[in-house]
């Protein structure tokens, strides 16, 4: 069995996992969970690390219990099992007691499933794990903020994690951003690319579509067949992002889209209106339209939801009991 190389210092990520655990950590691959009943969010407390960086086995280490991901890249996995081999787990992995004392593990990863993984390949019969405690809502928290943080993640996965942390959490875009260290904007365009249509998707993932065309496509929303035809003809003519939003807009002013309704055009807009509607969707954390009506004083205001626990938040949000 090889000797461990002394562990190192992690390095710092964005404010979100380290700030929820009180500490860096490394992220590692996982994929989020499905979505369950929305709770009012309550921000966790960063808890203190039980001791220094210990050496467990490997067999005592359960799976984290929201890690649905179970492919990975075969051969980068096989490359950091050959690190392994030669010089030991570096960084060490970040695992929580388990909350049942009778459980078969006494131990549940929270990062590092790629080196847990190695590990098991290299035959290591311990790993270095820095030890936090963790009750069942943090080991959910830590878990998709890790997973939001993971630089590798696809457009669709990253905005699923968003997704699913909100809708866990009952988190407004704003309060999202905050928790992860990422800009209001930047979740907000992610969560855009839900709006497309499954074949839409797939395009994006395989890389027949960047995710500047797919955010373009999104406001399209709705429009199934319109989006479609877009992206054929994006793909088909290599047109660029800019290229592809003059398109959408033009799909917009003949009606096909979700903007088409009473109102200037686009380009007509007083300023003060889109002021307006930034300040909304900052309000209730999605996407807000103000439409005015034909007479004077009067006009619409139309608020997007995604899923039915996005419209659950939202309600509760503006003030809506639930029964």
């Amino acid at each position: 069995m090889p000797k461990h190389a002394k562990p190192i210092p992690a390095s710092r990520l964005g404010r979100g996992l380290s700030s929820l655990i009180g500490g860096p950590t490394t992220v590692e691959p996982s994929q989020p969970p499905a979505s369950s009943a929305p709770q009012q969010f309550q921000p966790t407390p960063p808890t203190p690390e039980l001791g220094p960086p210990r050496e467990l086995p490997v067999d005592q280490i359960a799976p984290n219990p929201y890690q649905p991901r179970h492919t990975f890249d075969d051969a980068k996995l096989d490359e950091l099992v050959a690190s392994v081999s030669r010089q030991g787990i570096l960084q060490p992995l970040l695992v929580a007691p388990a909350a049942d004392p009778a459980a078969d593990r006494p131990y549940v990863l929270v990062a590092g499933e790629r080196r847990l993984r190695a590990a098991r390949k290299a035959h290591l019969a311990t790993v270095p794990c820095a030890i936090r405690d963790a009750g069942a809502e943090q080991l959910l928290e830590w878990s998709l903020v890790e997973n939001i943080q993971r630089s590798d993640l696809n457009p669709i996965e990253r905005a699923r994690a968003y997704r699913s942390y909100m809708d866990r959490f009952n988190l407004t875009q704003a309060e999202l951003a905050s928790r992860t260290g990422d800009s209001r904007p930047t979740v907000a365009n992610y969560l855009r690319v839900l709006d497309l249509c499954d074949s839409l998707q797939q395009l994006l993932l395989d890389g027949s579509l960047t995710f500047g065309h797919a955010k373009a496509l999104a406001t399209l929303a709705g429009n199934e067949q319109r989006q479609l035809a877009l992206a054929r003809r994006i793909v088909r003519d290599g047109l660029s992002v800019r290229r592809a939003e003059h398109l959408v807009a033009e799909a917009q002013r003949a009606g096909d889209g979700p903007s088409a309704g009473p109102g200037p055009a686009p380009k007509d807009r007083p300023a003060y209106l889109a002021d307006l509607e930034t300040r909304l969707a900052h309000a209730v954390g999605t996407r807000v339209q103000v439409l005015p009506g034909r007479g004077k004083n009067r006009g619409r205001i139309v608020i997007d939801y995604y899923s039915l626990d996005d419209f659950e938040r939202i309600a509760r949000t503006l003030g809506m009991e639930q029964d």
